[in-house]
């Protein structure tokens, strides 16, 4: 959800989107497809047509071969700008323990020295 909100390059945005929409709407017509064309096989092997029915079943192994490649290609280059996206845009939370006295009390010269040293220090 941070990658959506996040105002940097609409173009990546764009390109999820629009795979999004063209899974939605291939997905079903693939199915369909492919399912008239074995429909279609099945009757072309019933009358005797083999030459129509391999035809059918290598236009169905087709078009589900360039689908499923698409799909993983899609998927893939989605996966890889997303990683990218993290990679470059950490969100860090430094969480710093409650102290159980509200004014700590040094009790060696150590962590006297200590206590100094981190006083010079920025806390983020």
């Amino acid at each position: 959800l941070q990658w959506l909100k996040d105002p940097g390059p609409r173009n990546e945005k764009r390109t999820l989107f629009c795979d999004m929409v063209c899974f939605l709407f291939i997905t079903p017509l693939a199915a369909i497809s492919g399912w008239l064309c074995l429909r279609g096989a099945q009757d072309h092997l019933q009358f005797n047509s083999r030459l129509e029915a391999i035809g059918l079943i290598a236009l169905t192994i087709a078009l589900f071969t360039i689908y499923v490649l698409w799909t993983l290609v899609s998927f893939r280059y989605h996966c890889q700008l997303y990683s990218e996206w993290r990679r470059t845009n950490q969100k860090v939370r430094l969480m710093i323990p409650a102290s159980r006295s509200p004014h700590p009390v040094p009790h060696s010269l150590l962590s006297a020295k200590l206590m100094k040293k981190t006083a010079d220090e920025t806390t983020v």
